[in-house]
C-alpha cells in the first residue's frame, strides 16, 4: 500500500484563514510590535514588508542586530530585543 506524502505546510495558507489562535495585523513605519521585556505569547510572519530588530544594552544604548523581510519569522522567544516595522 502506497503511503501518501503530506502537503507541506506554507505559511500563505496557514494564515489565509484566520481562526483561533492566529490574526492578521497591519504595522506602520517605526511602529513597534513588541519590545525587550515583554511577555513572549506569539510569533510573528512578515507576509509583506520588513522589520528591525534592536536591543538596549544595560547602559541604554541602542544596537541593531537584524533585519528581516518577507517570509521570515520573528518573535520575543526568537528575537529578544525590540521589533518594529
Amino acid at each position: 500500500m502506497a503511503i501518501k506524502p503530506r502537503p507541506s505546510f506554507t505559511p500563505k495558507s496557514f494564515l489565509a484563514k484566520v481562526g483561533e489562535g492566529r490574526s492578521i495585523g497591519k504595522y506602520r513605519k517605526e511602529q513597534i510590535v513588541f519590545s525587550q521585556g515583554d511577555p513572549a505569547d506569539a510569533v510573528f510572519y512578515i507576509q509583506k514588508g520588513k522589520v528591525k530588530i534592536t536591543v538596549v544594552s544595560e547602559q541604554g544604548k541602542e544596537a541593531v542586530v537584524a533585519f528581516l523581510g518577507t517570509n521570515d519569522f520573528f518573535g520575543e522567544d526568537v528575537w529578544p530585543g525590540r521589533c518594529s516595522a
